[in-house]
């Protein structure tokens, strides 16, 4: 796991402007290393995925490629001609790893807030992503939008919450604080706000200690699931703690 957030922590991230010629790579690098068709299919011209490509205009992976839904992706065909009347179908495995690709760039792009640089995404993240991560359920939501469940988690940390700060008894109380460290904690936690009490660095669920990252040494920060929520709550927090 230790590896994984390694991996997470490590991506690039794409610049300001990305060039046609650095979205082209990444078209080039996502088919080759991800869906596992070797680059000089695209330039021998015969690959019906590439084909299909071509027919449809994508030529780059954020311009083109994401842009597509999964129903695009799944019903890529090449169209027949009169010196190809019956061209050679795609293989439903590359659509499904095509479909896979764009959700993998949408996930992790998310989970670092920005746009991700796929030229290195690394393979095994991508199959991480494929056997533990990816549902075909889940309809692929570009990351920039924010999930159904991130929705539905913010409306209801908004209800629970007690927007009076008079309501916050334990925490007016003019006695010492420590005696009332247990009453501090049920408070927290029954407002749904754990993790703003929790260390600031992944730990051993076992030990209770941090978790180093096996190349630099260094403690890995936590990243949660929600950042959107997170900031959300982690301002409801410092605003509460400011007016008692």
């Amino acid at each position: 796991m230790a590896d994984i957030a390694g991996l997470v922590a490590r991506l690039p991230i794409c610049p300001n402007v990305v060039t046609p010629a650095a979205d082209r790579q990444m078209l080039n690098r996502v088919i080759t290393n991800l869906v596992a068709i070797p680059l000089g299919d695209r330039r021998a011209g015969n690959n019906p995925l590439w084909i299909a490509f071509g027919e449809m205009g994508v030529q780059v992976f954020l311009g083109d490629l994401i842009m597509l839904t999964e129903e695009d992706i799944m019903n890529l065909q090449v169209q027949p001609t009169c010196a190809v009347p019956h061209p050679a179908p795609i293989p439903i495995i590359w659509k499904h790893k095509t479909v896979i690709a764009v959700a993998t760039y949408q996930h992790y792009a998310r989970l670092k807030g920005a746009s991700i640089d796929m030229r290195l995404f690394p393979v095994k993240l991508f199959n991480h992503f494929c056997i533990s991560i990816y549902r075909r359920n889940e309809k692929i939501i570009p990351w920039q939008v924010e999930l159904p469940s991130q929705v539905n988690a913010k409306s209801s940390f908004l209800k629970s919450i007690k927007p009076n700060s008079k309501e916050h008894k334990v925490l007016r109380d003019d006695k010492s604080w420590l005696p009332f460290r247990e009453s501090t904690q049920t408070t927290v936690m029954s407002h749904n706000l754990l993790t703003m009490i929790l260390p600031q660095f992944l730990t051993d669920p076992d030990t209770g200690e941090f978790i180093l990252d096996p190349i630099t040494g260094e403690t890995i920060p936590y990243e949660p699931d929600d950042p959107g929520l997170d900031k959300m709550q982690r301002t409801w927090f410092l605003k509460a703690g400011y007016s008692v």
